[in-house]
C-alpha cells in the first residue's frame, strides 16, 4: 500500500501572481533521505497527478508538486502572455528559489518530462537527476500544428472574457475521462484530479485552467535543437514509457536519436517501459515504481558520497 503521506499546501508569491501546490516528507517525520524531488506534472493535469505514485517513493524524500501556472489552483498568467516550455520552465526556476531549493531530483509526465528535460538543460547545476514519465521527448511542430495552436490561444483569449460553463460532478469526471483518451484514467483517477482541477461553485464544477493553456506551443525546437538540448544533459536519467500510452514501443523507435542522445551524454540512462496506459503512474503507481525507486536509491547513494554527484561530470 505505500507509506503515510501528509501533505501540506504550498503557495508561492512570483510577483504575477502565485504558484500553489503541495509538499510532503514521505512516511512522514523528518526529511531523512537527503534526496528533494520536484514533481511537474502534465498537460491540463495538476498536482494530485503524483497522490498514488508519492506513497511507493522512498521514506524520508522530500517531495514537491506545483499547479505550473494556468492549471490547477495556481493563477493564471496576465492577459497577453502565452504558456510554452521557456514560460513553465522560468516560472519553476522562480518557485525553486522561492523555496530554497539549490539542488534537486526533477521528475515531469508527459508534458512535464518535456519541460523537466528543457530545465535541466539550461540549469544543469540545480538538477541532481531527471525523471521522465511517458514523455514524448521531441515532436517537432509543422507550419499547420503552429497555426492551428495559435488559434487555440487567440480563442483562450476570447474565452477568459466569458463566463464559464458549470458542469455537474458526473459530467465533471466524464469530460476528464474523455479528454485524457481511452482508458487513460478511470474515475478513480478522474476523482483524484477533480479537485485542483476545477473549483466547485453553486450548482457544480468550472473549470480551474487557463483557456489559453489549451495551446499546444511546447515543440516548437527542430529535431537540431533538441539534440543541442538532450546532449547537454551530464546527470543520470531515467525515463519511463508506458506500452499503451503516448511513449508506446513504435514511438520509442521513431525516438531513438533522441534516447541515444541522453545514453551518449547522461553520467548513467536506464530506458523503463512499463505495462499501462498514459497516466499509468497515477492508476498503476506500484508499476511504475519498480523502476523509480531503485534509481532513486543509486541516486541517493551517489549524492551522498564524498565526492557530489555534479563534480563527477
Amino acid at each position: 500500500m505505500g507509506s503515510e503521506i501528509t501533505w501540506s499546501p504550498v503557495s508561492l508569491d512570483l510577483g504575477w501572481g502565485h504558484m500553489a501546490g503541495k509538499s510532503c516528507v514521505v512516511g512522514g517525520g523528518v526529511h531523512t533521505s537527503g534526496l528533494r524531488i520536484l514533481g511537474v506534472h502534465g498537460w491540463l493535469d495538476n498536482a494530485n497527478s503524483f497522490d498514488t505514485l508519492a506513497p511507493y517513493l522512498p521514506c524520508g524524500v522530500k517531495l514537491l508538486v506545483l499547479d505550473l501556472p494556468g492549471h490547477g489552483h495556481s493563477d493564471h498568467l496576465p492577459a497577453g502572455a502565452q504558456y510554452d516550455l521557456i514560460t513553465y520552465v522560468l516560472h519553476l526556476r522562480r518557485a525553486m528559489d522561492k523555496v530554497g531549493w539549490d539542488r534537486f531530483v526533477i521528475l515531469g509526465h508527459s508534458l512535464g518530462g518535456g519541460i523537466t528535460t528543457f530545465f535541466t538543460a539550461l540549469f544543469p547545476k540545480r538538477v541532481i537527476a531527471i525523471i521522465t514519465l511517458d514523455s514524448i521527448i521531441f515532436r517537432p511542430m509543422t507550419i499547420e500544428d503552429l497555426q492551428m495552436n495559435v488559434a487555440t490561444l487567440l480563442k483562450g483569449e476570447v474565452l477568459k472574457k466569458q463566463e464559464n460553463l458549470v458542469y455537474s460532478e458526473q459530467q465533471a469526471i466524464e469530460r476528464l475521462i474523455s479528454a485524457r483518451g481511452e482508458a487513460a484514467i478511470d474515475a478513480d483517477a478522474a476523482y483524484i484530479l477533480l479537485p485542483r482541477s476545477a473549483q466547485q461553485v453553486e450548482g457544480g464544477y468550472m473549470w480551474s485552467h487557463d483557456h489559453r493553456a489549451r495551446a499546444r506551443l511546447h515543440s516548437i525546437f527542430t529535431v537540431d535543437g533538441w539534440r543541442m538540448i538532450i546532449s547537454s544533459i551530464k546527470c543520470p536519467v531515467l525515463i519511463v514509457a508506458a506500452n499503451q500510452g503516448i511513449c508506446t514501443p513504435p514511438v520509442r523507435e521513431a525516438m531513438k536519436g533522441a534516447i541515444e542522445w541522453f545514453r551518449s551524454n547522461a553520467q548513467w540512462f536506464e530506458l523503463a517501459p512499463v505495462d499501462g496506459s498514459h497516466h499509468v503512474h497515477l492508476t498503476y503507481p506500484e508499476r511504475v515504481a519498480k523502476p523509480l525507486v531503485p534509481f532513486l536509491q543509486r541516486v541517493a547513494l551517489e549524492a551522498a558520497s564524498p565526492k557530489p554527484l555534479q563534480a563527477r561530470l
